[in-house]
C-alpha cells in the first residue's frame, strides 16, 4: 500500500472518529459561553470575579506573573537534580 493511500485512509478514519465524538459528547455552546465570561479575577487579590470586558491587558499580565515565585525556577532545577541522583542506579 503506498504511503499516500495509507495516510488518506488513516486521516479519513480519524476524521470520522472526531465527528462521532463531537456528536456524542457535544456541550451546549450557550452554557460554555456563559461560563467563559466570568474568568478573570481581580488583580488586587480579592476573590471577586469581574467580567472579561473590565479586565485590561496590564491586569492580565500582572495576574499571570503574580502566579510565579521569584526563586521557583532554581527550586525546580534543584529538585530535578535530587530526583536524578535518587533514581540513578548504584554501581
Amino acid at each position: 500500500m503506498p504511503i499516500s493511500k495509507y495516510f488518506s485512509v488513516v486521516g479519513s478514519v480519524l476524521l470520522v472518529i472526531l465527528f462521532l465524538c463531537n456528536a456524542l459528547f457535544h456541550e451546549d455552546t450557550e452554557q460554555v459561553s456563559s461560563r467563559s465570561t466570568l474568568v478573570a479575577r481581580d488583580g488586587a487579590g480579592t476573590d471577586e470575579l469581574r467580567l472579561t470586558e473590565d479586565v485590561t491587558p496590564a491586569d492580565r499580565v500582572k495576574e499571570t506573573f503574580a502566579m510565579f515565585v521569584p526563586g521557583d525556577a532554581k527550586h525546580q532545577r534543584d529538585m530535578a537534580r535530587q530526583f536524578a541522583r535518587a533514581v540513578k542506579p548504584q554501581a
